[in-house]
């Protein structure tokens, strides 16, 4: 196994309207989602072996998302269960291309430790994970459970904490467990918005934002949206581009920039000191074509990018990000 996937899966309706609320839209676009459901998807569609370990419910949805999933040749480890239902997010777009959630809450907040499995994590080479499923106390006990033997066997820990207000009531509550997951991190993932979140006021200063939110691993990348990235390893740090391109809608863009970026370390063994400058420019590149990539279209997972499509998209581009002339 490359890659072992934890915490939400679930249906993201994605309103079709740009700058329609919620309750005056009328056309959505539903799609298996949930950031490491996404992630799993987009390292399979660039072929690694991920395996995705969640709880859906016993409907419709939850087998529309272990097939989605499957079809695109994640190793699906999704318990059914019976008592409560799929969990449905419902995403608008602003006219800027911002998005705001709304959430109704259900299976994925009962990830039970019993499905994580000491021989499920030895086999990865990393383990990836969010902050959303530190939400309920099952969820969380499973979480950690996966991080602590992930820990135990050298095994690779990668987080992406997603700030979604909806889901916390209590925003300090929110926050704490935000940096809860920070800190087991050795492969970061944030973007500028939760970064500013969790540690306001920084004035650009990614460096001294990630020290105040006690991140200690090998590698945090910062996004940025449609400006790239900007990522630190160790006492190196730099920037790179995104592709300019046609943005239909952006759900899913940061998991498939997770995907890439976590594809491109594996040959590495996730060992920073083997990646010189040049080649962790590329890597960040690659990563931020296949989250622009994603953003061209509805739904995170039909629009995660295979290999080839980040391969010429990046060959049609500079490394300013703009179209290449002749």
């Amino acid at each position: 196994m490359d890659v072992l996937c934890i915490g939400e899966a679930l249906i993201d309706f994605v309103s079709r309207e740009r700058g329609a609320t919620l309750v005056t839209a009328t056309q959505y676009s539903a799609a298996t989602g949930g950031a490491p459901a996404n992630v799993a998807a987009g390292l399979s569609k660039l072929g690694r072996h991920a395996r995705m370990i969640a709880t859906v419910g016993d409907d419709a949805f939850g087998r529309k998302i272990e097939h989605d999933l499957a079809a695109v040749g994640v190793d699906c480890a999704l318990r059914v269960d019976p008592d409560h239902f799929t969990t449905l997010a419902f995403v608008k777009q602003g006219e800027g291309g911002d998005r705001d959630f709304e959430f109704n809450p259900g299976a994925h907040d009962y990830l039970l430790p019993e499905q994580i499995s000491e021989h499920d994590v030895r086999q990865a080479l990393a383990l990836h994970y969010g902050s959303i499923s530190l939400r309920s106390p099952q969820s969380r006990e499973a979480t950690l459970k996966a991080i602590r033997l992930a820990k135990a066997a050298g095994v690779v820990c990668s987080c992406d904490p997603n700030w979604r207000a909806d889901l916390w009531p209590d925003h300090g509550q929110g926050r704490a467990a935000m940096l809860e997951a920070i800190a087991y991190a050795d492969i970061l993932k944030i973007s500028d918005a939760d970064l500013e979140f969790l540690a306001p006021d920084h004035g650009g200063d990614f460096a001294a934002a990630l020290t105040v939110i006690g991140f200690q691993g090998r590698l945090a990348a910062v996004t940025l949206g449609p400006d790239g990235t900007w990522y630190k390893a160790g006492a190196r740090t730099g920037q790179a581009p995104s592709p300019h391109v046609r943005v239909v809608e952006t759900t899913g863009s940061g998991d498939a920039f997770t995907a890439c970026l976590l594809d491109s370390l594996i040959p590495y063994q996730f060992d920073l000191d083997r990646v010189d400058d040049g080649e962790l420019q590329r890597i960040m590149l690659r990563a931020c074509a296949a989250g622009a990539l994603t953003a061209t279209g509805y739904g995170a997972i039909p629009s995660l990018p295979d290999a080839k499509e980040i391969d010429a998209l990046l060959r049609m581009v500079g490394n300013n990000g703009m179209p290449v002339s002749g």
